[in-house]
């Protein structure tokens, strides 16, 4: 009797212990963020590292679902129906006509406090227009690059200094241009024809028989047309094309050696950024974790490794002490006002002129055989 009464004791003081352990121990609770990008800003590694700060910092389980997008009009309809969290549009999405994104509330404010490494952003990107609104901060800057003119250093041994390179006769059938941005070739188009860079989307500006002929020209003439991001195999023996920047590190490896030309008229440019959805505006939380994914995507580690290494510009100042004296030169990280006095960030079209130049390269496409 008396030893069953010291097993029932035991027993009762094991289950004790464990209770009061488990009272203070941290609650864990499951959570998921979903995440729509473009497939290059969530690698094995970020997610991990993403999921370990959810867990040790804030208790949560994390899971994530990841899905990748085609282009910038994928991200309203998923804000729209509620069916993303966080986003990685380029910046002239959020001031949209056709989204007006902080306008009707659709993604939330960053308290960049949370976000230590924004201090570390090149300063012409830091509260840029195109993401404040009434003093407050609705992007964080992740990679920006141009959509610019590659060249191969093998059949052109001279780099451009010019996009009427495209028109030159002796290169008709070998060069790549993208398929469906309509909007940058255009761009491109009208710079090489001399148009002030406030009027390049301009489309009553832009639609006269001159610009017609030249846009069309250079559809008709190019040996083909990548789609998405430049592949390799998109501009391999070709003499030069309209590229990312994607595709030069996997040249290189194939036995190219490509590199982007600076055109006298200047050269159309990009940022993606990472935004917050509204539909974590009454979850602290997760709001608080999304901001943790933008200062891992801040990090020194992340710009050198998957942005560097990527083929891509970073945003931040901090990593010239990990780069070679040729990625200094390419990404011009020695002059800090370079992108903001060289690049042409892409406009915020209105509605009438978005129309405008998609008829534009339509009628193009359709003579190219």
């Amino acid at each position: 009797m008396e030893k069953q009464f010291s097993k029932s004791k035991f027993a009762f003081l094991v289950l004790l212990c464990l209770t009061v352990l488990g009272a203070r121990l941290p609650s864990v609770s499951a959570e998921t963020l979903r995440i729509l990008e473009w497939g290059a800003y969530m690698p094995e590694k970020v997610q991990q590292q993403l999921i370990q700060v959810a867990k040790d910092k804030y208790g949560v389980d994390l899971k994530l679902e990841i899905k990748v997008i085609n282009g910038n009009d994928d991200f309203f309809p998923a804000l729209k129906n509620k069916t993303a969290d966080i986003i990685t549009p380029s910046h002239n999405v959020a001031k949209d006509e056709r989204y007006r994104l902080i306008k009707h509330r659709l993604v939330l404010p960053m308290n960049l406090d949370n976000i230590p490494n924004y201090k570390n952003v090149d300063s012409g990107l830091q509260k840029a227009d195109y993401c404040t609104e009434g003093g407050l901060v609705y992007a964080t800057p992740i990679a920006r690059g141009p959509y610019g003119l590659a060249y191969n250093t093998a059949m052109v041994t001279e780099a451009p200094t010019s996009w009427n390179i495209f028109w030159d006769p002796k290169f008709k059938g070998k060069y790549a241009i993208a398929k469906h941005q309509y909007e940058e070739n255009i761009f491109s188009v009208a710079l090489a024809m001399g148009y002030p860079k406030h009027e390049i989307s301009n489309y009553k500006k832009l639609n006269t028989p001159e610009f017609q002929k030249k846009l069309a020209e250079f559809v008709v003439n190019a040996h083909g047309m990548w789609e998405g991001t430049d592949k390799p195999e998109d501009l391999k023996g070709l003499a030069f094309a309209t590229s990312w920047g994607d595709s030069l590190n996997g040249l290189k490896d194939a036995g190219e050696v490509w590199q982007m030309a600076e055109p006298e008229e200047g050269t159309t440019a990009w940022v993606d950024n990472l935004m917050i959805s509204h539909t974590l505006k009454d979850q602290p939380k997760l709001k608080r974790i999304a901001e943790e994914l933008a200062n891992i995507l801040l990090s020194n580690d992340f710009q050198v490794t998957n942005i560097v290494g990527g083929g891509t510009t970073p945003v931040v100042t901090t990593i010239m002490d990990r780069l070679s004296q040729e990625e200094i030169k390419r990404f011009h990280m020695d002059d800090p006002g370079y992108f903001k006095n060289n690049m042409v960030l892409w406009p915020t079209l209105k509605k009438i002129d978005r129309k405008g130049l998609k008829r534009l390269w339509d009628k193009a496409l359709k003579q190219r055989k």
